[in-house]
């Protein structure tokens, strides 16, 4: 068994072949670790672009890719055939900083392959979550970046190249070195079947209808900050700005309110964001949130 630690860079440019905005990797850069973490073999490609020419400003002051290296680069089909024979006919667990490389690197063999799976994937792993969640680095729902990552671990980042493919990889792997406990780690490892492929094409999405059994009842019920009883609707609720809207009286207190619904349809849950404003007649506001994940 062994690791393939792997990243990406690419550059941004609408395509009307992709019907929108494609993220096209510009280069690839991966290390290969053996079963014990030993570092085997590297690998280097860029690739040309052949959706834009031209590197957005961010891509080009991050990166300092140069139009030369791109012209000089190969195409996508033929990296991507170079990687695969590269990475053998081992088992291999293939480890990103995050899931976005794995879902741009997907979105680039459908693009150009006119491929669902990335063929030498069998198991994969988010290397971020996994040493985010062991290592306790930040907070929950915020991803550390690797930057970061690599300072809070004391891992040596000297003469390496942020936002360069191989570097970004060689760092990455020096901290799969460090961190890599199999027990604590193997439940991050995802086989790469139909299950997982569904997880990953996912794309989450606002719920738009109120009658929709995603929701519960109990998320269009507010209570009033100030006495604690259910508030009641003066109008009914509206849908606008990806979330519902309503305008709410408290009887009791003779308050009035303006609440905000939001519901968010994730793979396998409906994250819900609840905000309560109250209307007051100097343009004061007061506000009170709520967010939760079912």
């Amino acid at each position: 068994m062994q690791y393939i630690v792997a990243d990406l860079e690419w550059n941004g440019a609408y395509s009307k072949k992709a019907h929108g905005y494609f993220n096209e990797i510009i280069e690839i850069g991966a290390v290969k670790l053996s079963e014990r973490l030993d570092m085997v073999d590297t690998f280097h490609v860029v690739i040309k672009p052949v959706v834009s020419r031209k590197l957005t400003r961010l891509v080009s002051d991050l990166t300092n890719i140069t139009g030369e290296e791109l012209e000089d680069g190969t195409t996508f089909a033929a990296a991507a055939e170079e990687w695969r024979r590269w990475v053998g006919e081992e088992e291999s667990i293939l480890l990103t900083w995050s899931t976005t490389d794995l879902s741009v690197l997907l979105e680039n063999y459908r693009f150009h392959l006119k491929c669902d799976r990335i063929p030498f994937m069998t198991k994969y792993a988010d290397l971020q979550a996994y040493v985010q969640k062991h290592n306790a680095l930040g907070n929950a729902g915020q991803q550390v970046g690797l930057a970061r990552a690599c300072e809070a671990l004391g891992v040596c980042d000297e003469g390496l190249e942020q936002h360069r493919a191989l570097d970004d990889s060689r760092m990455t792997a020096m901290i799969a070195q460090k961190t890599i406990e199999w027990t604590a780690f193997s439940p991050f490892v995802r086989t790469a079947d139909k299950a997982f492929y569904d997880r990953l094409n996912f794309k989450p999405y606002y719920i738009r209808d109120a009658e929709s059994p995603l929701i519960a009842r109990q998320h269009w019920r507010f209570r009033c900050p100030a006495c604690g009883r259910a508030l009641r609707n003066r109008k009914e609720w509206r849908f606008y700005n990806q979330a519902f809207w309503a305008e709410m009286v408290c009887r009791t207190c003779d308050k009035s309110y303006t609440a905000r619904a939001q519901f968010r349809k994730k793979f396998d849950s409906v994250e819900v964001k609840r905000k309560l404003t109250e209307k007051l007649a100097d343009d004061k506001k007061t506000k009170s949130e709520e967010r939760t994940t079912v």
